[in-house]
């Protein structure tokens, strides 16, 4: 029995041990799987947390890249407005390219220019803006970005992002007839059209053709009111539109719409060319400048009117013309008696009794043009005459002759009974007097286009009227007058350009053509935004930069 007792102790023992084994294994599993899931935790934790610290980097770039799209928007309408070089201001650059950069705090931007060519007036510009904000260290860590140079001096990691934008002219004149309040077409025989001054194909030289007009002569009131565009019996080739819950009031012979619609005989508003979505703004007009400017004198301007005539001489002879100069033609005459000295050959005609009936031979003519030319010298006298440069006066009244390109500021009072722009020169004038008044029997500024000359009522300008017979090309901006349109007698008076008033109202025969081409090459209050486009990642890569140079430099 004493024997058999440590052989069960060994047994005993040999299994306590094993337990042990396994419990150890199990904790070292248990361990590692934790360790395992933490690590993954921990992983995840900082992914999320890189992901977000980018996303904010990310997201406090745009103000950066925006604060260049603006300083080039700013810097375009100030410099760009009037064709001129950009490469002032801080910004550098020459034909067609310019650029910039601004540091902001630890931000910065670069932002470019393409596109724009000083001296051309139909620029589109292109600007693209890169803004590059600091990227966090544990951002700056996951990418792989180095903390310090081999030199010790640390770097910075820039996370970047861009912006393309497209650029357009803002145009003024974009309707035919516009007012803020409203519009009465009170007159007989009103009519509204159009027609493309720089389009040979609807113009003649530039000016209107009736044969060739078009049905954009578009008519607007920025007012919310009922009737605030009255059309009466006018016929409106092109669109009419007024504010939001605005209408508008036809007469029962008044009719609106294209050109098919009038020729089908068709009076009201053809569906689809009326709106009630107008609503713009009308800044204000300041005086192009401010002293310094010329004042203006008489005199008399000699025109010269030249004339050909053409005619065509005939000369016969017997002879072919060898110097002739002109065309010969050849006839076969038959006369009774003997061409006298004719060199032949001549045929004697004879009848049955061989009695001699006539003669028959050959004779030249030739056709020879001249031409006479009549030069005719005509004296006008004009109580103004303009040249290059700024004008000013505190009271216009009489006739003015531009022979330059010409600004004239008047302040007190204006009365312009007949204005002359000789081609190739324009006039831009800026009344601050109450009221103005365009008149005449003779056409003002008839053989010019309408951008050759604007007026620009400043906002003490109350009242500007038109009347007379005379025809009117040019552009009338005057957001706080009334405009008056007075025509005399039974003529038609054309008026060719475009306008926007406070209201406008229409007293007689008027045919109002809106010239097309000042959508395109008229007055612009500056550039919008045509198109917005975030640049891709690799056209703005990451910069790594040493502290100690500046960042707005890349």
């Amino acid at each position: 029995m004493l024997l058999k007792t440590p052989y069960r102790m060994k047994q005993y023992i040999s299994s306590q041990k094993s337990q042990q084994g396994n419990t150890l294994l199990l904790t070292i599993i248990v361990t590692a799987l934790i360790g395992f899931l933490l690590a993954a935790y921990l992983t995840l934790v900082q992914s999320q947390n890189g992901a977000n610290v980018r996303s904010q980097s990310w997201n406090s770039a745009m103000p950066v890249v925006e604060a260049g799209i603006e300083e080039a928007l700013q810097h375009l309408n100030k410099n760009g407005a009037t064709n001129g070089s950009l490469a002032t201001d801080g910004w550098s650059g020459s034909g067609s390219t310019y650029t910039t950069s601004r540091s902001l705090g630890q931000a910065f931007y670069s932002v470019r220019i393409t596109g724009y060519y000083p001296g051309t007036i139909t620029n589109t510009p292109l600007v693209e803006s890169k803004g590059y904000v600091i990227m966090p260290l544990v951002l700056a860590s996951a990418q792989g970005a180095l903390l310090a140079s081999a030199g010790g001096t640390p770097n910075l990691n820039y996370l970047g992002r861009g912006v393309r934008v497209q650029t357009r002219q803002d145009f003024i004149f974009t309707k035919g007839m516009v007012a803020k309040e409203n519009i009465d077409l009170n007159g007989n025989n009103v009519r509204s059209d159009s027609f493309d001054s720089m389009d040979p194909a609807y113009s003649t030289n530039g000016t209107y053709n009736p044969a060739w007009f078009k049905d954009n002569g578009d008519i607007a009131v920025n007012a919310s009111v009922t009737n605030s565009l009255n059309a009466g019996n006018a016929n409106i080739y092109g669109h009419v539109s007024v504010g939001p819950d605005g209408t508008i009031a036809v007469g029962s012979q008044g009719s609106v719409g294209s050109t098919s619609w009038h020729q089908s005989g068709h009076n009201g508003v053809q569906s689809g060319w009326s709106a009630n979505d107008m609503n713009v703004s009308f800044p204000d007009v300041e005086p192009h400048f401010y002293g310094g400017a010329f004042t203006p004198t008489g005199g008399w301007i000699t025109n010269v009117t030249t004339t050909v005539s053409s005619t065509t001489n005939a000369v016969t002879s017997y002879l072919f013309p060898l110097l002739c100069g002109g065309t010969i033609s050849t006839n076969l005459l038959t006369t009774a008696a003997y061409p006298i000295g004719h060199p032949g050959p001549v045929t004697t005609n004879r009848n049955g009794g061989g009695i001699i009936t006539g003669y028959t031979y050959t004779r030249y003519t030739c056709n020879s043009a001249s031409s006479v030319t009549n030069t005719t010298y005509t004296a006008t006298y004009y109580d103004y005459i303009l040249d290059n440069g700024n004008y000013q006066l505190a009271a216009l009244s009489g006739s003015v002759y531009v022979k330059g390109v010409a600004t004239l500021y008047v302040t007190d009072s204006l009365d312009m009974s007949a204005l002359v722009i000789k081609s190739g020169n324009s006039l831009k004038l800026y009344c601050a007097a109450a009221s103005a008044t365009i008149s005449g029997n003779n056409a003002l500024n008839g053989e010019s286009t309408a951008a050759s000359f604007s007026f620009w009522g400043l906002p003490t300008c109350k009242e500007v009227t038109f009347s007379g017979n005379s025809s009117f090309a040019g552009i009338i901006y005057a957001p706080d007058a009334n405009f008056t349109l007075n025509g005399s007698g039974n003529n038609l008076v054309d008026f060719i350009g475009a306008s926007i008033t406070k209201t406008a109202r229409m007293n007689g025969h008027f045919n109002f053509h809106y010239d097309e081409a000042l959508r395109r090459i008229g007055p612009f209050r500056g550039y919008i935004v045509s198109s917005w486009n975030e640049m891709a990642s690799s056209e703005v890569p990451n910069i790594i930069n040493n502290v100690s140079s500046s960042p707005s430099g890349q």
